[in-house]
């Protein structure tokens, strides 16, 4: 915790008289989403809102029962709202937008943190050579995460088998296994979420290294990712778990603002904490890539002295 409070001081320094492009940043990574998300919910073709309208006017007089010809009917209806289909290509363009303008911030906020000029609003644009790269990095994060998680979800379908090979003429036998599958689940997903998280430290840094060096493949970058970060997870979750108490803040202030002054205010009050958090989280996470950039710098002279 002493670490993460010096990064986050490292990126209050950095950012102290560069919050309003950093907002402005933060807003510009995250505006094709949230141009999307506001279209398809003005526009009434949100597919999660559809679907979940749906299911609840499937649903019988007393909320009991599906009636299985008026969903059958919806779906239907659903499957041919072409509105729906091309709110969720949108969608699919922004997440694909977004992995280059977070590493243009990034890069920014290296720059910041260097005590280099860093630029403007138009920083974020920086690294836009690296849109396939950014995809691939995310893509195989994403699949290396999966394979970590492999072995908690093979533990889930396990915590199964009591319920499976237990005597289906006693109901005693039925519940007795069917409580003990239930801690075995409880148990498999919490070592299944720990493995994830475990999985998303390791290749953590791999935007921060494409934002330093736009030359490298985003394979390269996240192995380089796993090195830097190896013997330092704790610090870096701890730092990911200090922000913990800023999210909680922010639920609190739109909660209130919600109830004295409207949803309006409320949404705009929620917009501006997530893009706030979200650049003071990017800079304290650029002040550990940096401090592991020195680090290994150090470490480097001595292993090569060591190898000679």
């Amino acid at each position: 915790m002493f670490f993460s409070a010096l990064w986050k001081r490292q990126a209050r320094e950095a950012l102290r008289h560069h919050w309003l492009t950093g907002l402005l940043i933060a807003l510009v990574v995250n505006l094709p989403a949230l141009l999307v998300q506001g279209i398809a919910a003005a526009t009434g073709n949100d597919l999660m809102t559809r679907v979940t309208d749906l299911l609840y006017a499937s649903l019988n007089a007393g909320g009991t029962a599906v009636d299985q010809e008026r969903l059958a009917a919806g779906l239907a209806a659903l499957r041919d709202a072409s509105g729906v289909w091309v709110m969720q290509g949108l969608s699919f363009a922004a997440w694909l937008l977004t992995p280059c303008l977070t590493i243009g911030m990034l890069h920014w906020l290296q720059m910041l943190l260097r005590k280099q000029a860093a630029g403007d609003v138009t920083a974020v644009f920086s690294r836009m050579g690296t849109f396939f790269k950014g995809i691939g990095l995310w893509l195989y994060t994403a699949l290396r995460v999966f394979l970590w998680m492999l072995p908690g979800l093979a533990l889930n379908v396990a915590a199964m088998l009591p319920l499976w090979l237990s005597d289906a003429s006693s109901r005693i036998s039925v519940l007795s296994a069917a409580n003990t599958t239930v801690g075995l689940q409880a148990a498999a997903m919490g070592i299944t979420a720990a493995l994830a998280v475990m999985a998303m430290l390791k290749y953590a840094l791999g935007a921060q290294i494409l934002a330093d060096h736009p030359e490298k493949g985003p394979v390269e970058a996240a192995r380089e990712s796993n090195r830097m970060t190896r013997g330092k997870k704790g610090m870096l979750f701890s730092l990911y778990l200090s922000f913990l108490i800023w999210y909680l803040l922010e639920i609190t202030l739109v909660s209130v603002m919600m109830d004295m002054m409207g949803p309006v205010i409320a949404m705009m009050a929620e917009m501006l904490c997530s893009l706030a958090i979200s650049v003071y989280l990017n800079g304290a996470l650029t002040g550990f890539y940096l401090t592991a950039l020195r680090s290994e710098s150090a470490a480097q002279p001595e292993g090569e002295a060591e190898t000679e």
